[in-house]
């Protein structure tokens, strides 16, 4: 496994696609949201791990395992909870803002029949600008008759505003000084205290639409990333095969015991962390035209719902797969191009003794 040199002691290298695997695994996992929810859309039943999560489930773990170490850089490279802020807002909210302008007044007209005035003047219709105050919103006035969730425009995005409560809260850990390196073991323990805590007592056994615990498990995954960042010296590259053993051989413990939950937390993040950082060819160059996996995350449900209501009873359900597939992808270019990375040219600058920060990724 080709991997990122990391000397004891020298600072990590930048986490560009030159360097590592984290675009394509970003875009891999984005692309498994939507073929999982492909399947949802269309009331097909879909087999996923264990009982516990849908496919899409587990790729919002490694979503959010991945984004907890590479945030975790950009706090170690300007600790300042302004500025760090500032960045992941800019990350975010531009992409986002264009998504939910975008669905609100041009995709619930063209599915709709109701006049313009009385659209907008729909209590609906105002509602779901409180997206962009990370708010959860499904609806809009209109909606995809037919479809079997024909009113739920865009049901990714009920994600981003648990990835923000973890943004706050490490800047706020990281304000109170715990993310130095002398409380960094502590953070480790706090976080494998509260894994097992809050999963064990009751075992998992019942089917992912059940579930109710999937925010706290999320995080969990997100601080287990930034727990991997502060010990990356042992979390990657070769060096990470003896923590990668430990961890399934625990992770295969909780399983037994009926703690799949568990299992995954522990499973999940160290293995996601040691491919995102190795950097094997071919794979390694799959961002070079752009990170486009958060426009694949935030643009696929309502292009999914779009092509099933169009088509549905016209085409096999591979063909509305696919043409989902290649009009996310053409709207996840455009907001990288036209969009994302020239908010981000708006990032605060670090300090010059800082590395230079990290990509962030997102679930």
């Amino acid at each position: 496994m080709s991997n990122i040199p990391l000397a004891a002691g020298a600072a990590p290298m930048p986490l560009t696609h030159r360097w590592n695997n984290f675009d394509a695994l970003r875009m891999g996992a984005a692309l498994l949201v939507l073929v999982s929810h492909q399947f949802s859309l269309t009331g097909r039943s879909e087999h996923g791990l264990f009982e516990v999560h849908s496919w899409g489930g587990v790729a919002v773990l490694i979503f959010f395992s991945i984004s907890g170490f590479l945030v975790a850089q950009s706090w170690d490279n300007d600790p300042r909870p302004h500025t760090f802020m500032a960045r992941r807002l800019l990350r975010v909210w531009p992409a986002l803002a264009v998504a939910v302008v975008l669905s609100a007044c041009v995709l619930g007209p063209l599915i709709g029949s109701m006049s313009w005035q009385e659209y907008v003047h729909d209590p609906f219709f105002r509602r779901y600008f409180r997206i962009l105050r990370f708010k959860n919103e499904l609806f809009l006035p209109t909606g995809f008759d037919g479809n079997l969730l024909a009113r739920v425009i865009n049901g990714s995005l009920w994600t981003i505003p648990i990835e923000m409560k973890c943004y706050v809260l490490l800047a706020a850990i990281g304000t109170l000084g715990l993310l130095r390196p002398r409380w960094r073991w502590l953070v480790a323990l706090l976080v494998l205290a509260t894994a097992v805590g809050y999963l064990w007592p009751t075992p998992w056994r019942y089917g992912w639409s059940e579930r109710r615990d999937m925010p706290l498990e999320f995080m969990l995954c997100f601080f287990a990333g930034v727990v991997c960042h502060h010990h990356r010296a042992r979390t990657t590259g070769r060096a990470a095969w003896p923590l990668l053993v430990a961890a399934w051989a625990a992770g295969a413990l909780a399983f037994a015991a009926g703690q799949q939950v568990l299992a995954l937390v522990l499973w999940v993040p160290p293995t996601a962390i040691a491919f995102g950082t190795s950097a094997w060819p071919v794979v390694r160059r799959l961002g070079r035209f752009g990170d486009v996996s958060y426009g694949l995350y935030i643009y696929a449900f309502p292009t999914q719902q779009l092509m099933i209501w169009l088509f549905k009873d016209r085409l096999p359900w591979a063909m509305v797969l696919a043409l989902s597939i290649g009009a996310t992808l053409v709207l996840a270019f455009a907001s990288w191009h036209l969009v994302e990375k020239h908010a981000l040219r708006w990032k605060p600058r670090a300090p010059r003794q800082a590395a230079p920060v990290a990509p962030t990724a997102l679930a």
